[in-house]
């Protein structure tokens, strides 16, 4: 036979000890604030708007590099190697291209922190993004070949090349979120906003970046690089206004269109509504 033997003593209910209840705190359901939550949708919408121009400024520069690169080669900017010129092209573009995203993409989620991805406040945003880094980048590229070279290349891009293809960029993510369009179609509806962005850009006098080059090179008689080529395949002699409004429609395009592929692909699921 088994079982279980009690040998504690049996006191009465009265004699008994107190119990001791010991209680967790309750789970609190505070979290972050909408406040907070809005502002990190605006930072990932920043740091994924300069990825997206990283890939752009990658695919330009390759694209701009080649073309130098089969001038150098057939004797055009003598004196250079095909891999110097698309090196260097590579760089410069990249660069350009990772100061605009970072600009264009912080205007835009700082709309998107203050008003919401609802408002159209996203296409002011992406303006004075641009705005802002374009007149910061004309700034120091004037000064700086003034104080090295003695004169600036000329009426390169600035502010207001910078704000109208930044106000495309804020338009290309706005229509996004609105139509809830998936990251593809957003980055061809961008692309579009962006295409035109570029030939209103040299239809009112700017430049974007082949343009400032060509302007630079022509600013400087020892320039090896001449994009004179490139205007001759548009039937001009040299860059001329149908080449370069060619040329700043497809700038536009790829850039607009991998900023807001960028940001509808990493965080269009955390920003809509």
């Amino acid at each position: 036979k088994h079982g279980y033997r009690f040998i504690a003593a049996v006191l009465p209910d009265e004699e008994a000890p107190p119990r001791v209840v010991v209680t967790q705190p309750a789970p609190t359901a505070d979290g972050p604030s909408p406040l907070r939550l809005a502002w990190r949708d605006g930072l990932n919408i920043a740091i994924a708007g300069v990825a997206g121009a990283v890939v752009a400024g990658i695919v330009g520069g390759i694209c701009y590099g080649m073309m130098g690169a089969s001038l150098a080669n057939s004797g055009t900017s003598e004196g250079i190697g095909e891999a110097s010129v698309l090196l260097v092209l590579l760089c410069v573009t990249t660069g350009v291209a990772i100061l605009g995203g970072a600009g264009v993409a912080s205007g835009i989620g700082a709309a998107r922190a203050l008003a919401g991805t609802r408002s159209a406040a996203l296409v002011l945003g992406g303006a004075l993004g641009g705005l802002l880094v374009g007149a910061f980048v004309k700034l120091v590229a004037s000064d700086g070949f003034r104080l090295l070279v003695g004169h600036a290349p000329g009426d390169v891009t600035g502010a207001g090349e910078g704000a109208v293809l930044g106000a495309a960029i804020g338009l290309g993510a706005w229509l996004a979120v609105v139509r809830n369009w998936s990251w593809r179609r957003a980055g061809v509806g961008a692309a579009a906003c962006g295409a035109i962005a570029g030939v209103l850009i040299v239809a009112i006098g700017g430049h974007l970046l082949a343009g400032s080059l060509d302007l630079l090179v022509r600013s400087m008689p020892g320039a090896r690089l001449n994009l004179d080529g490139i205007g001759a395949t548009f039937g001009e002699v040299g860059l001329g206004p149908v080449s370069q409004a060619a040329l700043a429609a497809l700038e536009g395009a790829l850039f607009a269109g991998c900023v807001v592929a960028a940001i509808r692909l990493f965080t269009g699921s955390r920003t809509i509504p």
